[in-house]
């Protein structure tokens, strides 16, 4: 057992092991022992990971749900994910989408959801109309501490 995924990817590049784990290795780290063991067969496999934007909805100014609704029409869905997979991730919503997410929604379906319709540009006018609407703008900006974790999934501790 190698609880550290990096320590584990060393020992397989260095010939400890026939193969890895199918859903830890992320595109980065694979992008990394590939070029250190091009002759070994490699295979992606699509796993539900959820990226959350939590906030505490019972304090000022988050327990408005129009500023709610910004945020989540602000985020650009598919450009973080483009980002994070190296463009081999998919928009689910909470679930995985098809055909590896067998009761995720249909392609169709998240686009109808509030932040998950493709047009950025649209999303960031109506995002912008909602802030203005409830005070906020270029002189009066929302300003909010942002925490973020970096745990790679999978581990338990």
């Amino acid at each position: 057992m190698i609880k550290n995924l990096s320590t584990a990817m060393l020992a397989f590049v260095a010939g400890k092991f026939d193969m890895t784990f199918p859903y830890r290795v992320r595109p980065p780290l694979l992008r990394d022992v590939t070029s250190q063991m091009p002759q070994a067969i490699y295979e992606l496999a699509p796993i539900a990971i959820h990226r959350d934007m939590i906030i505490n909805r019972h304090v000022p100014p988050f327990d408005n749900p129009d500023l709610r609704h910004a945020m989540a029409l602000s985020l650009d869905r598919k450009a973080f994910i483009d980002i994070i997979t190296e463009a081999r991730g998919d928009i689910g919503g909470v679930m995985q989408p098809p055909p590896e997410g067998l009761w995720g929604m249909p392609p169709d379906r998240p686009s109808a959801l509030a932040g998950y319709d493709p047009d950025v540009q649209e999303n960031g006018a109506e995002t912008r109309r909602i802030m203005n609407k409830v005070g906020y703008g270029p002189d009066n900006q929302l300003k909010v501490r942002l925490t973020v974790r970096d745990l790679p999934y999978g581990i338990r501790r």
